[in-house]
């Protein structure tokens, strides 16, 4: 996987968490803006947690993923709930052009399309379980 370099996570983290092991909870495909966002939650606490987070209770981070100028969308065996949500792999790969190549998959259902740019957006804490 050669991810794109995301600032904000980089912000937060020594190593980004990968993302096959982050659960995908939100697809949003915008056809106006030609942008797909995806939404994803990970158990793995920052190394570098923001101040502003400083004395809270949390044991989750979520983040958006918005990939902008998204073309050739294939999606495949949509559903509301994913048994095989937790055998999945999530691939992105800058091409040699500068785009990237992202990739959902697991063994009944697929998202794929090709993207210009991606950002990470609205990286949030909540407590989910408890501590």
């Amino acid at each position: 996987m050669n991810l794109p370099l995301w600032p904000e996570l980089a912000a937060l983290y020594e190593t980004p968490p990968d993302l096959s092991s982050c659960p995908l909870y939100y697809v949003h495909v915008d056809e106006r803006d030609t942008s797909i966002t995806l939404g994803f939650e990970t158990s793995r606490l920052p190394d570098r947690p923001r101040a502003e987070w400083e004395g809270e209770r949390y044991d989750t981070v979520r983040f958006f993923v918005v990939f902008t100028g998204a073309d050739e969308l294939r999606i495949a065996g949509i559903a509301t709930e994913d048994p095989d949500a937790r055998d999945r792999t999530v691939d992105i790969v800058v091409t040699d052009t500068g785009r990237q190549r992202v990739s959902v998959t697991s063994e009944k259902r697929s998202i794929t399309f090709s993207a210009s740019a991606s950002t990470v957006t609205q990286i949030h804490i909540y407590l989910q379980g408890s501590l």
